[in-house]
């Protein structure tokens, strides 16, 4: 005899854990996940961007369904320096990023002007 259940009981199936995803780096559907990091955005990446921009990625939005292939990221637009000038949400394809060594990385400390090292 089976017992009675409420109308709005939890299916057990609620309960069980969901299979792990065969590759870490990839989501259910196959689509490549993006990883924080200096990239560089072409048409390759969506067709809005016929003028490339580098961009930092903070993180991927996986909350929001999407096509096959594509995905939301939020990121910081870099300019030519590494410096962030904008925060947005892009809707991008992860397999047309291509990542790119962080712009600036290789300036000198800046010195106050008016020290020199006799100053001191």
């Amino acid at each position: 005899m089976s017992v009675p259940r409420p109308a709005n009981a939890v299916p057990a199936s609620r309960w069980t854990s969901r299979p792990a995803s065969p590759d870490p780096g990839r989501r259910e559907d196959g689509t490549p996940r993006v990883a924080p990091g200096v990239y560089l955005l072409t048409r390759e990446a969506s067709p809005q961007f016929a003028k490339p921009i580098t961009v930092r990625v903070i993180r991927e939005l996986t909350d929001r369904h999407t096509y096959y292939d594509w995905t939301w990221i939020q990121v910081y637009q870099l300019d030519r320096n590494g410096d962030a000038i904008d925060r947005r949400e892009l809707f991008v394809r992860p397999a047309g990023l291509r990542l790119v060594p962080p712009p600036g990385g290789s300036r000198s400390p800046r010195r106050r002007r008016g020290t020199t090292g006799s100053d001191r």
